[in-house]
């Protein structure tokens, strides 16, 4: 279900208990799947990823989860650029003369990255392994068990998982596209697409294309 708050608003809105009980009554809305994380893995290059793609998934990263506080689950490994499903992000490519796409690649977080992503509170997490825990803390299944909502989607929320998509340039690399997603059980989750503008040698997000929350 599509909202017009900002993504950066709405994840941080995952603290208060207000929203945390409302997310539990939304919709599902294309949330990646343990399924989409298996075959991305598959697909992933050794390269490292380049000091210009990490400054891009770092302004992602601020604008949207880094409150400086709450750790994040990052997935170690980026999902292939879509333009279909939870992903899509074409709309952000609209009017851009975009590099060639290439179809199924996705790259590997490192270790040694953490500290160009702009915060002290990534822990990076292997998406399989990660989605089964997800899986296993989903709120409503808490619910079910007894547990109190406030509690559930507390629990939820630490375990969540956020996933970047591959980034895609235009050919004068001064935009960039990227999708990114966070999940915390099939009831609980939000994400979107951007678009950002290299301004005087510094990434900024230029503007939000979609955005989604379930």
């Amino acid at each position: 279900m599509a909202t017009g708050i900002s993504s950066s608003a709405r994840i941080r809105a995952f603290h208060s208990s207000t929203a945390r009980i409302g997310i539990l009554l939304l919709l599902a809305v294309g949330i990646p799947s343990a399924q989409q994380a298996r075959q991305a893995k598959s697909k992933a290059k050794d390269a490292p990823l380049t000091a210009e793609q990490l400054a891009v998934y770092q302004v992602v990263l601020h604008d949207w989860i880094d409150d400086g506080k709450a750790p994040v689950n990052l997935a170690m490994q980026t999902v292939p650029f879509a333009s279909t499903g939870a992903f899509d992000a074409t709309a952000c490519g609209k009017g851009l003369d975009l590099e060639p796409l290439a179809p199924g690649v996705s790259h590997r977080f490192r270790t040694l990255d953490l500290p160009h992503l702009g915060t002290a509170t990534i822990a990076l997490a292997d998406p399989l392994r990660q989605a089964k825990d997800v899986d296993a803390n989903d709120p409503e299944k808490s619910i079910v068990k007894g547990m109190q909502i406030e509690d559930a989607v507390e629990n939820g929320y630490a375990h969540g998982m956020v996933t970047l998509s591959e980034i895609r340039f235009d050919k004068a690399h001064r935009h960039a596209v990227v999708s990114y997603g966070f999940r915390c059980g099939a009831l609980c989750g939000n994400g979107g697409a951007a678009q950002l503008e290299k301004v005087d040698g510094v990434w900024k997000r230029k503007s939000l294309c979609s955005d989604w929350v379930s």
